[in-house]
């Protein structure tokens, strides 16, 4: 009997006896999850003024709303939810933007007035409705100046993410053992199907998506002797969660994890596309015809995706040599038509009718000093079309940059257990296997790879959008092509991740007893770890500086790293132009980049190195301050 017989025998027509079952039954959505209502956020409103960054109105409620596949609960909960300690509900205007989301008016594609990246996600077994966010929730923010609030696509957010999570699990706390606070949930939830018995087994099940978020919480603390506000407003160790999600959540050992100890700022969007790598270190290739995708998955997966890795059938076992299945709410389809958008997307440009006016006879010494002292790193783009086109970021050493290392080195040292995939292959169908110690950057590889080989077609053809074009196999097959079989899909798909993996460089082998004052002198000696420097279209609304937020300013940023201020105020949105960041004497939280109040720098928070640029005049640095707003 063939391959393909037998992949019809034993797949294709249980598939078929499921969807018959399917289609013959009810309608399989949990009735305790409500339904989603078409109501306005209380609050006040909010309006943004825009800028021109090639995307239409259309576009951007698409990018925001979009869903993912991330499900944090479901959608008519976040709906009625109230805030702990008050009756307020949860998702009022002035609730979340105290969080730094940014509220918006409902509409049919935000039915319940969320902020701009809370997306309603629609289950595709189930149909049960979701609450989940998406990339705009992260890569959205607001300036202030004067009366004005500007909208800023694909930049960082000031967004408190484990804030919200906090207040998120203390809200489902306290309306689970609060009566009152219960019955009005319930009464908004179940409403005509409200009764003694629904309104008890909704409470069980409020229990267990709150106990769901409560682990993710856990396997996310910081040590104890880490600050309070360590990751907050603009920061959050997103390497550190995704891969704490699969080791611990879908390996299903809440031991199994690495203290997220390197919050990194939000990078902003424009550009990322046509880089050939991305992340802070670099770590992720971005070219390959599958590398958005794997990337994209990983990113969904960290943020409230779900990932189930569990022993496969014998029958795959043993006739399609599957040791393990993998499944995921990540929707490769849909993350395929947000990088589509973000391909479009420029960098918005200092809006002289609102900002202070730019001194145009500085800017010509200040081109001339970036490209003297910058564009070496920095590729110099001028143009929206030169914006367009692909480019090879610079990949800096640490050992030069000398910035704060935390993140370049937990993404590399952090090893847990295997568990389950132990004995099997790393990269699912080929590749050396598992141990029982691997590090925790290939275990979340090895679920991103499990999802897309799970249903191949669908992630082909979520890989193939951004390109515009879903006929892109050597063959001259695509995923949508009548007669194109699944066969045929996923052993393109392989060959595809097969080159991926040619050009991925495995985590390097370092010593995990290093204390972070030890990690720049190895990186002397190693020159392995980098952080990645891109073009500065834009850089004028991204604050704050360096790869873990740590300067508040670009003004601060020109000071020698010794002279930089060490303490300053996050969180507002009030605009600093003379300084080019937001203000930092007023804000939420204070950020410090030492300990306590010893002199000792704070590991994660280090705002040394990057000294380039430090020895100008003031004058100089001036000019230089102009042609970047130019940018």
């Amino acid at each position: 009997m063939s391959y393909s017989i037998y992949r019809y025998v034993f797949v294709v027509i249980p598939i078929a006896a499921v969807l018959v079952f399917v289609a013959c039954g009810d309608d399989k959505s949990n009735p305790l999850y409500g339904t989603v209502e078409n109501v306005a956020a209380p609050g006040p409103e909010f309006e943004r003024k825009t800028l021109e960054q090639n995307w239409d109105a259309a576009t951007r409620e698409k990018f925001w709303f979009t869903s993912q596949g991330s499900q944090i609960l479901p959608y008519a909960w976040f709906t009625w939810l109230e805030q702990s300690d008050t009756n307020t509900l949860f998702r009022h205007s002035a609730h979340m933007d105290a969080l730094r989301y940014l509220p918006e008016k409902n509409s049919a594609s935000n039915p319940a007035g969320l902020p701009i990246g809370f997306a309603l996600d629609k289950d595709r077994h189930t149909g049960d409705a979701w609450l989940g966010l998406t990339c705009a929730a992260c890569h959205t923010n607001q300036i202030d100046y004067g009366d004005n609030s500007l909208l800023i696509e694909g930049a960082p957010t000031l967004g408190n993410f484990s804030g919200f999570v906090e207040s998120l699990v203390s809200a489902l706390r306290s309306t689970e053992s609060d009566d009152e606070k219960f019955q009005r949930f319930a009464k908004n939830i179940l409403k005509e199907k409200y009764n003694g018995s629904n309104h008890d087994r909704l409470r069980v099940e409020l229990g267990k998506i709150a106990n769901d978020l409560q682990d993710r919480l856990t396997i996310n603390a910081l040590p104890e002797n880490y600050p309070e506000h360590f990751s907050s407003y603009a920061r959050l160790d997103a390497f550190g969660n995704i891969q704490n999600s699969v080791a611990a959540i879908t390996l299903k050992d809440m031991s199994n994890h690495n203290p997220p100890t390197a919050p990194v700022s939000y990078p902003f969007l424009w550009g990322t596309p046509q880089s050939d790598v991305v992340q802070w270190n670099g770590a992720a290739l971005n070219r390959n015809f599958v590398g958005p995708i794997v990337r994209n998955i990983g990113e969904a997966i960290g943020v409230f995706g779900k990932l189930e890795i569990e022993k496969a059938p014998w029958w795959k076992r043993v006739f399609l040599r599957q040791p393990n299945a993998y499944r995921s709410t990540a929707k490769p389809i849909e993350l395929g038509h947000l990088e589509l958008w973000l391909h479009s997307l420029r960098a918005p440009d200092w809006p002289q009718d609102i900002l202070p006016e730019i001194n145009v006879s500085k800017t010509y010494e200040g081109r001339g000093i970036y490209e003297a002292r910058c564009a070496g790193c920095h590729q110099l783009q001028l143009t929206r079309e030169e914006e367009a086109k692909e480019y090879d970021a610079h990949l800096v050493p640490l050992s030069t940059v000398k910035t704060d290392p935390m993140m370049a080195y937990n993404a590399e040292s952090n090893l847990v257990r295997t568990l389950i995939l132990n004995g099997t292959k790393s990269r699912i169908y080929f590749g050396e296997k598992f141990s029982e110690i691997e590090p925790s950057l290939d275990l979340a590889l090895n679920g991103v790879l499990g999802v897309m080989l799970a249903d191949p077609r669908a992630a082909y053809e979520g890989a193939s959008i951004p390109r515009k074009n879903k006929m892109t196999l050597a063959t001259g097959i695509g995923s949508e092509e009548e007669g194109v079989s699944d066969d045929e899909i996923e052993d393109a798909l392989k060959d595809h991740l097969k080159d991926f993996m040619q050009l991925y460089r495995d985590p390097i082998e370092l010593d995990a007893s290093v204390s972070p004052d030890q990690i720049l002198a190895k990186a002397d000696e190693s020159e392995l770890l980098f952080y990645k420097a891109r073009p500065l279209t834009g850089i004028w609304a991204t604050a704050p500086y360096l790869h873990n937020g740590s300067v508040p300013n670009l003004w601060e940023l020109l000071k020698p790293p010794q002279e930089r201020i060490k303490r300053f105020w996050v969180g507002s949105r009030q605009y600093d132009p003379q300084h080019v960041g937001f203000i930092s004497h007023e804000g939420l939280v204070q950020f410090s980049v030492l300990k306590d109040d010893s002199n000792e720098v704070q590991p994660g928070n280090s705002n040394l190195g990057h000294p380039f640029g430090t020895d100008l005049s003031e004058e100089q640095k001036r000019s230089l301050l102009e042609f970047l707003k130019t940018l």
